[in-house]
C-alpha cells in the first residue's frame, strides 16, 4: 500500500510577480472604465468644489454624534405631524396630474408678475368690471375660474 501525503507543499508565486499581476488587473479594469472613472473624477471635483466631500467626511468621521442630533431632532413634536402625513402626501403626488398643475402655475405666475405691474392707486368700476367681460381673456379666466369651483363644489 501507499503511504498518505502529509506535507503538501504550495506553490508559492513571489510577490513582485503578484503585485505585477495585480497592477495588470487593475490597467486593465481602468480601461474597460475609463468613462466612469473620469466621471467619477469629475463628480468628486463637484462635490469637493461646494464643501459636499468635507462634509461627508466630518459625518463619517463623528457619525455616532452626527446620529444622535438628527435623531433628537427629528423626534421632536413639531415633526410629528409631518411623519404622519408623509405616506398620505406620497399618495397624493400620484394622483395629482403634473402637466395640468405646471401648465395652471404657469398660467397664476403670469397673472401675478402682470398683477405685480398694476398701479396702486388703480380703482375699478362696476362699469369697468362689465366692459372686462368682453375681453377674451378675462372672460376665458372668469369661465375657468368658475368651472373649477363647480368642480370643487360636486360631490
Amino acid at each position: 500500500m501507499a503511504k498518505s501525503i502529509t506535507n503538501i507543499k504550495r506553490l508559492e508565486v513571489p510577490k513582485e510577480k503578484q503585485v505585477e499581476r495585480d497592477l495588470d488587473e487593475v490597467r486593465e479594469a481602468v480601461s474597460e472604465n475609463k468613462e466612469a472613472i473620469l466621471k467619477g473624477i469629475k463628480l468628486l471635483k463637484s462635490l469637493d468644489e461646494v464643501g459636499t466631500l468635507d462634509t461627508a467626511n466630518a459625518f463619517s468621521h463623528s457619525k455616532k454624534k452626527a446620529l444622535e442630533h438628527l435623531v433628537n431632532e427629528v423626534s421632536k413634536d413639531q415633526y410629528t405631524q409631518l411623519f404622519e402625513n408623509l405616506p398620505e402626501l406620497v399618495f397624493l403626488m400620484g394622483d395629482l396630474d403634473m402637466k395640468a398643475i405646471r401648465e395652471t402655475t404657469g398660467r397664476v405666475n403670469q397673472g401675478i408678475k402682470e398683477m405685480n405691474e398694476l398701479e396702486p392707486e388703480q380703482k375699478t368700476t362696476i362699469f369697468d368690471l362689465a366692459k372686462a367681460l368682453k375681453d377674451p381673456e378675462i372672460n376665458k379666466s372668469i369661465t375657468m375660474l368658475m368651472q373649477l369651483l363647480k368642480g370643487m363644489g360636486r360631490d
